[in-house]
């Protein structure tokens, strides 16, 4: 492979780990594997920055911002930290910033644990907190302030003191303790729920769920670790407003200072030492310079400040031996090697499985069952088989041809890894399945959530004849597909654990309402891999009718002339209408009576004045949230993406608008302020073009 295309792969690699760390908080490797990652594209890019764009990772910070929550830009940039793993690097990083500011032998260092957490910023105005927000991608997150309130120990009033009257922005890690993670993992399995990873990833998503009383519960606490105010009172080092920060009654973490390399490496070393014993998890130790003045003067590069390095932890190992490999299905069908472990002890859990990722990685490893092999934790989170121990000899694996599960066939499209079952009907992935039907984005069933899916697995039958009947005995066969939902009766429903009369109709009364939800829904509710729900409205803007795409579908071909229907989407659908089992799930969505489209309703609909047009948003919108404006949009034929480029026809501005806004200007796209899209929209309505 020639320098170019690996640095088109990295650029690729480091996207997905970016999406996966940031936006999915599912980490595949370890932080170190991930700095390895980005290091060799940095030195790529140093050598030549002719190759350098936009997109790369090197100019972007954290991940962008999801669309569940109103963005906000943030005043401050909130921009991520260089990292090492070497004492030498900490040392030529100390000796460098001593011969820049001038101050050899005297310059001093806060240190800090790093802890694994969340980034937030927090505003407080005349003592009050009115703003938090997450990091995103460091120029724009999502606001998260209703979520946020319900953190116990983050102050809603400061203390009285001579901040009181001022606007200050906080800068804190939200995180979980170790038993308090334990203890929500605890009662979700009482609850049949699954267990949350890792507290990491369990407070990422507690942060960006939409019912604060449900944020409420979760055992999230915030440390505050940098203070940005304006007021001689606030004073001129990083260590003086620490002390501010628990003066007006914040939680904040030890800290300790250093003057040289030797003294960050002690305190590296004893942080190190602690880290199994401390009742929350760090990675390692942040180090900043503490006089503010000299943090002006050392400035930042464009992802990261000068003044600042977090000195990580390497990732902890054992060895142990690899007992068997057996297959795991996931919601999507990915059928994923497992690693079954002889119990070992490993930063501080008890590990017992792993995952092997696919066929190619084993095969990579030279992994076979029986063999001593060393494990590491990615992000000492995620547990990992690394590498055979030393002096084993190359082991051999057989992947599997058919699901472990359901028997059928697996396929493996070209040029992906991962072998899959595209068995709707699949018992592994049924319940991630049903939810999915009835999701918000798909038939929007409200009431048959997570919770509801799993009573419903565990209570009730269908027969051959696709007629419910209650669950008589463990040997009785459960729901199969999302179809089966429409034969439940009231009667089934309402002997449900927990159901009452008004719960089981108004349940029984959603099921029926969704069956008039529009095309574009229903196949992304269809739950087709690879289809989405933009490739959804695409499709059903095209074909009209499901029976239209079925028959396409035979071609896969076909396919392909569409706009944003690619060769690997294509081939997804082909294979989804070529199981009899997916065709009879969609038979019994027919017999129910679900809105399969219609040619005439559709061609009555005529030209839409938005059609072709591509969209993008940003700030808030008065009377709008972000879907619903979205939505709307999407009914007069806009595409509404994320990104503006030059083939943006319009960007819509609202308050608080960021960088967006100024791509658009730059690129000479056309900008709708909130006064024009009042004025517009009943043109709209209309059938006006814009």
């Amino acid at each position: 492979m020639n320098a170019r295309d690996r640095y088109e792969q990295l650029k690729a690699e480091i996207r997905q780990h970016n999406e996966l760390y940031y936006e999915k908080a599912t980490p595949e490797i370890s932080d170190q594997q991930y700095d390895e990652l980005y290091r060799e594209l940095v030195d790529l890019e140093e050598k030549h920055p002719d190759w350098v764009t936009p997109d790369s990772p090197t100019q972007e910070v954290g991940g962008a911002p999801s669309s569940s929550f109103e963005t906000v830009t943030h005043r401050i940039p909130m921009m991520s930290l260089s990292n090492t793993y070497s004492e030498d690097e900490v040392r030529e990083w100390h000796e460098r910033l001593d011969r820049e500011v001038g101050t050899t032998g005297h310059l001093r260092y806060t240190c800090e644990p790093k802890v694994d957490g969340i980034a937030v910023t927090l505003r407080y105005e005349q003592g009050r907190f009115t703003l938090g927000a997450t990091r995103g991608d460091g120029r724009e997150g999502e606001d998260i302030t209703v979520n946020l309130r319900t953190v116990k120990d983050l102050p809603s009033t400061l203390k009285q003191g001579p901040w009181s009257g001022e606007t200050i922005e906080v800068r804190g890690e939200a995180y979980m303790t170790l038993d308090g993670f334990g203890a929500l993992n605890e009662s979700r399995e009482e609850a049949g729920l699954e267990p949350f990873a890792n507290p990491r990833n369990s407070t990422a998503g507690s942060l960006k769920l939409l019912d604060s009383s449900e944020v409420a519960k979760r055992p999230i606490h915030v440390w505050a670790y940098e203070l940005h105010a304006e007021g001689d009172w606030a004073g001129t080092l990083h260590s003086e407003r620490l002390k501010a920060l628990k003066q007006m009654g914040f939680a904040v973490v030890d800290w300790d200072f250093a003057s040289d390399g030797d003294a960050i490496q002690r305190y590296w070393s004893k942080l190190e030492g602690q880290r199994n014993s401390l009742p929350y998890e760090i990675d390692g130790i942040v180090v900043k310079v503490d006089d503010l003045r000299l943090r002006e003067e050392l400035g930042t590069t464009a992802k990261a400040p000068r003044w600042a390095m977090a000195y990580k932890f390497k990732a902890q190992r054992a060895v142990t031996t690899l007992n068997a490999i057996t297959q795991q299905v996931g919601r999507t069908g990915a059928v994923t090697p497992v690693a079954e472990l002889e119990p070992v002890k490993l930063a501080g859990s008890t590990i017992r499985r792993s995952t092997l990722h696919n066929a190619d990685e084993i095969r990579r490893l030279g992994l076979g069952p029986g063999m001593k092999v060393v494990l590491e934790k990615a992000g000492d989170v995620i547990p990992k088989v690394i590498a055979r121990a030393e002096g084993e000899p190359e082991g051999h694996y057989e992947p599997p041809t058919e699901c472990p599960v359901c028997g059928e066939e697996l396929v493996q499209p070209e040029g992906e890894v991962i072998r899959r079952c595209i068995n709707i009907s699949c018992p592994a992935m049924l319940r991630g399945r049903l939810v999915h039907f009835a999701s918000r984005g798909a038939m929007d069933i409200e009431g048959l959530g997570e919770k509801t899916v799993d009573l419903l697995l565990e209570h009730i039958e269908v027969t051959d004849e696709g007629q419910g009947s209650l669950l008589l005995d463990e040997e009785a066969r459960t729901i199969t597909d999302p179809g089966d939902i429409y034969s439940l009766t009231h009667e089934q429903v309402l002997a449900l654990p927990g159901f009452a009369e008004i719960s089981a109709k108004n349940l029984l009364d959603a099921i029926e309402a969704s069956k008039k939800q529009d095309l574009a829904r229903v196949l992304f509710a269809l739950g087709i891999r690879m289809v989405g729900a933009g490739v959804a409205r695409t499709l059903a803007r095209h074909f009209q009718t499901l029976d239209n795409l079925q028959e396409t579908a035979k071609t896969p071909e076909k396919l392909v002339e569409i706009d944003e229907v690619g060769p690997k989407i294509a081939e997804s659908i082909g294979e989804f209408f070529a199981l009899d089992r997916n065709l009879a799930f969609i038979e019994k969505l027919r017999r129910a009576g679900v809105n399969f489209g219609s040619e005439e309703e559709i061609s009555e609909v005529g030209h839409q004045p938005l059609e072709g047009k591509t969209v993008v948003l940003t700030g808030s919108l008065e009377g709008w949230t972000r879907d619903d404006l979205s939505a709307k949009l999407r009914s007069f034929g806009a595409n509404v993406t994320g990104s503006v480029s030059k083939k943006t026809d319009f960007v819509i501005v609202g308050e608080a608008a960021g960088s967006k806004l100024a791509k658009a200007e730059k690129l000479g796209v056309r900008v709708i302020l909130e006064d024009e899209l009042n004025e517009l929209l009943p043109k709209w309505e209309a059938g006006e073009e814009a």
